[in-house]
């Protein structure tokens, strides 16, 4: 199995792209499909890059800094890696979550 880290400016962009992600139920509402065929998807969202301060009294001293792109992981056979275009891939230094491996 590949890991790889997925970032697109929003949702739909990666459903374009990768439509095998997304399914849609009898009413017509759709849904990550978090596990398929030679993979499973860990839906993130955005991302704090900088977490906020706040004083003692819980008020904020800064805001957090928000990477508000969409952020998926995915971990899959090189065969799925295949129909994911290169562009959504990303290497970040400090993954904001990983698989555990047991």
């Amino acid at each position: 199995m590949i890991d790889i880290y997925l970032r697109a400016g929003n949702a739909g962009a990666l459903v374009s792209a990768c439509p095998f992600l997304r399914g849609e139920d009898e009413r017509g509402k759709r849904f990550w499909i978090t596990a398929g065929d030679g993979f499973v998807l860990d839906v993130i969202g955005p991302v704090v890059i900088t977490p906020g301060e706040h004083d003692d009294e819980g008020d904020e001293i800064t805001p957090p800094v928000i990477d508000g792109r969409f952020h998926v992981n995915l971990r899959c056979t090189p065969a799925v890696a295949a129909q994911v275009p290169d562009h959504f891939k990303v290497e970040p230094t400090t993954p904001y979550r990983r698989w555990l491996m047991a």
